[in-house]
């Protein structure tokens, strides 16, 4: 096998576990509205044995996927701003004035009230084959936030991942025909752009920022119901959560919380009490209650800038596969890629990696973590252990093919 994979691999003995085996999730997908067809009855939603999105009546994409390994920095054409007088940044498009947002003593309503403006729904039109061997057609939605005045407009990627026709819908009920710019299944992000240059961007906060405990606000279409969006409200739960879906990918820097977040979700903001984004709405636990998942946004806003600019940003790759250590924490490799970061080092098959540069690595999920924080071509010092003996082993990150 010449697939190289930092995430869990199917190891020769015992699976990886990536969440606690009670735990399913679902994709926050976006629901179907009524068929084209009067006699179709859009199928229940199927959950993925890992982390999935929750999408209502229909499944829009499989599980949640790796995130991005970037740093704090807003690129991209990104420019910081205050809200205010606040002395937390913001961020906006250029030249542009980020909305008018809630103060810390403002109460939900007059944040939902200042974010509003930026908070759309997204449709697309779905084909599926029906029980009888036949397509039908269906309309799947989901939410996403204005990012700039003109027309850049952030979603899930597994929103927009299976129709087409998207179709962005406003506050004041306009609608406006949207292109994918570029979309990052392995992020789960994607960049739609509408012909608009009026738009109301929502204000950018720093979720490194977040404690737990801190009063978070989702606004999106849940359900997509009729009228305005739905309102949801609870505090962060933890941060930096990683979820692996079944294909071994995997999504780092998660924000939980116990705001609900339902199908239809998928897509829309997670605000802070300044009613800046400080999550992307992405994934909820099917199995719990109350817990929800959130991509921190401040990770991820190179990325995000480098899909407004038709960019999918290359993801690090040590080119190993791994299964829990069987005596011990760690993640024991089984298989070095040829070709790879791993192969070009003094790794070996049956070392188990116990720390990436000091970070302590408990099992090939904390392992495939670490490597999507980082960036091809980064050189990392690995900690095994080797037939008792500990070492230090410098790798060079590669590539993860496309």
């Amino acid at each position: 096998m010449d697939t190289p994979l930092d995430t869990p691999s199917t190891p020769p003995v015992g699976p990886p576990l990536a969440v606690p085996p009670t735990a399913e999730y679902s994709v926050v997908e976006p629901p179907f509205a009524e068929p084209a067809v009067n006699s179709w009855s859009p199928p229940s939603p199927q959950v993925a044995s890992g982390p999935s999105r929750p999408r209502g009546r229909a499944r829009f994409g499989a599980g949640l996927v790796v995130g991005a390994a970037v740093t704090a920095a807003a690129l991209g054409g990104y420019v910081a701003g205050q809200d205010n007088g606040d002395s937390s940044a913001a961020v906006s498009a250029p030249g542009v004035a980020a909305q008018t947002v809630a103060t810390e003593s403002g109460s939900i309503g007059e944040l939902v009230h200042a974010a509003r403006p930026s908070i759309v729904s997204v449709h697309q039109t779905v084909t599926q084959s029906s029980p009888t061997g036949g397509q039908l057609q269906g309309t799947a939605a989901g939410t996403g936030f204005v990012l700039s005045a003109d027309g850049y407009i952030v979603t899930n990627n597994h929103v927009v991942a299976e129709g087409d026709n998207t179709t962005i819908t406003f506050a004041d009920g306009s609608e406006e025909s949207a292109t994918i710019v570029a979309a990052d299944p392995t992020r789960d992000l994607a960049v739609l752009k509408v012909d608009r240059t009026d738009l109301q961007p929502l204000a950018i906060g720093n979720s490194d920022e977040l404690g737990v405990g801190d009063q978070l606000v989702a606004v999106g279409y849940a359900l997509d119901l009729n009228g305005e969006p739905s309102v949801t409200a609870g505090i962060l739960s933890a941060k930096e959560r990683t979820i692996t879906e079944e294909n071994g990918e995997q999504l780092v820097n998660l924000l939980q919380t116990d705001t609900a977040i339902n199908p239809g979700n998928s897509g829309g903001p997670l605000l802070n009490m300044r009613g800046e984004v400080v999550g992307i709405n992405t994934a909820i636990a099917g199995q719990a209650q109350n817990i929800g998942f959130a991509i921190a946004i401040t990770p991820v806003m190179d990325v995000i800038g480098s899909l407004q600019s038709g960019t999918v940003p290359d993801r690090a790759l040590m080119g190993v596969s791994t299964q829990p250590a069987t005596d011990r924490q760690g993640a024991e490799i089984v298989e070095i890629a040829p070709s790879s970061g791993a192969a070009d080092s003094d790794l070996r098959v049956g070392d188990i990696v116990t720390a990436i540069d000091g970070e302590q690595i408990d099992n090939p999920t904390a392992l495939g973590a670490a490597i999507a924080r980082r960036q091809p071509g980064d050189e990392i010092t690995v900690t095994v252990d080797r037939n008792g003996q500990t070492s230090e082993i410098t790798v060079t990150l590669g590539k993860k093919p496309t």
